[in-house]
């Protein structure tokens, strides 16, 4: 991308490239105006295009931006710049439910509990009278820092626009997040038969969705997109307890409601969906019987794990943080984006590279064999590092610097930041994470 092509609006110097589709490419980047850190779907309109028809079929997006939930992406701002719309978002943070399904083993309480967050999203979606949500496991972003899951639907609502100017099409895609494609593997029948489209076709894919999670697999995947369309439209939904024998036969009933072939005899809408999953009983696990049976499920500290305790008791020193330095840290030929520096009476003692273009700083746990990128744990007198405490990510054209819920904070000067908002972060700010005090440097060229 040329440097003219960095600034879009007016407003928004663009950082890093997300992901890249046929029509869409997505973007971190850096608001002018607020400071703020957002994201950025920037698509490139089709010339032939009147702008007033332009205008007018893109104001289903104001409907969209006053649609607020912690389970749906917040679209803070959009335009059109010369023959691209932009559309400025949160900044993107977690993972996708995608990468989760593929490298995570989900039980049967968590798929419910996600399915649930997921269905409150589409509740607030269907109540402003929007449908049609796209709900690929690709466009849904997991938040796993903390103890709890949060689950957010990434769709921007561009698939109607899209659709109406020819830019939708059936693929069989395996891993496809492009918007402007349209899998059978995760669509209800009237998508792939081209019918009307309503709240019941969000309540099929969150049926498809929940069957995924709970059992691992798809329920209907043929051998090329016209057999998979068959079977969307004509197979019944597969027993989910010949994958998972903990799923009660309620469970089943949900997901064939709604999963019916015909949307008159689907759930309504997410809210009817919703009540429904509410009233599941789960099976209870060893941990919760133990617990209702009066006694507490304790963990024993084996000799071992005391001893590895003591052992980094005996480490932390006990001079003050501004006389204590930590080990040198050589990264051989390795690009250095930035770097932390310690420092006592202004002048730098110790630096930690920046060695990716997003590094996690905090403090290992040995216990668990964890360790972050930036490991401040020999400087941390009075551990206030939270294990995760703060993103640091290059977007190309800046920094940015984000809290990961830690315990004590990260402050940028004074400012405390809000957890999971990231703020653009510049060569020379003092960063605070805890109590721990060190300055952010950009190495000159």
């Amino acid at each position: 991308m040329h440097n003219a092509q960095r600034q879009v609006g007016g407003i928004y110097l663009i950082g890093q490239l997300l992901t890249t589709g046929n029509v869409i490419n997505t973007y971190t980047a850096y608001n002018r105006n607020t400071n703020d850190v957002v994201g950025l779907s920037v698509l490139e309109l089709p010339a032939t295009l009147p702008p007033a028809t332009t205008l007018q079929m893109l104001q289903p997006l104001e409907q969209r931006k006053a649609v607020q939930s912690p389970h749906i992406l917040r679209i803070h701002d959009w335009g059109i710049d010369g023959t691209r719309l932009y559309i400025a978002t949160d900044p993107p943070r977690g993972i996708t439910l995608q990468q989760v399904m593929d490298n995570e083993n989900i039980d049967l309480k968590r798929a419910l509990d996600m399915s649930k967050q997921l269905a409150q999203g589409l509740k607030v979606f269907h109540e402003k009278g929007i449908a049609g949500i796209d709900l690929r496991p690709q466009l849904i972003t997991i938040d796993t820092v903390g103890i709890l899951d949060r689950v957010q639907s990434d769709d921007i609502g561009l698939r109607a626009f899209l659709t109406a100017i020819g830019y939708v099409n059936l693929t069989d895609k395996q891993r496809s997040d492009d918007i402007s494609s349209l899998d059978p593997r995760y669509s209800a029948p009237e998508y792939i038969q081209g019918g009307a489209i309503g709240s019941e076709s969000d309540v099929y894919q969150m049926g498809l969705l929940l069957f995924t999670l709970i059992t691992g697999r798809l329920p209907f995947v043929g051998r090329n997109l016209a057999e998979t369309g068959i079977m969307q439209a004509n197979n019944p939904v597969p027993l989910m307890s010949r994958f998972n024998h903990k799923v009660p036969t309620a469970l089943q009933h949900i997901v064939e409601r709604a999963m019916a072939k015909e949307r008159d005899q689907r759930y309504p809408n997410a809210d009817v969906f919703l009540s429904a999953l509410e009233n599941i009983q789960l099976p209870l696990s060893a941990a919760e019987l133990m617990a209702q049976s009066g006694k507490q499920a304790t963990i024993a500290f084996t000799h071992e794990m005391q001893k590895i305790d003591d052992d980094i008791l005996a480490q932390v020193p006990d001079a003050p943080l501004e006389v204590y330095t930590i080990p040198n840290v050589s990264h051989g030929e390795a690009k250095v984006y930035a770097y932390l520096s310690l420092e006592r009476d202004e002048r730098e003692v110790q630096r930690l590279d920046i060695t990716q273009k997003s590094i996690i700083v905090g403090r290992s746990d040995p216990k668990r064999g964890y360790s972050p990128d930036i490991d401040l744990s020999a400087v941390d007198i009075h551990r206030t590092v939270s294990r995760q405490h703060a993103r640091i990510r290059f977007e190309e054209t800046f920094f940015s610097i984000e809290d990961l819920k830690s315990h004590n904070k990260t402050r940028l000067g004074e400012l405390p930041l809000e957890p999971l908002k990231p703020e653009v972060i510049k060569d020379g700010d003092m960063v605070h994470f805890g109590k721990v005090r060190m300055r952010f440097r950009v190495p000159r060229i």
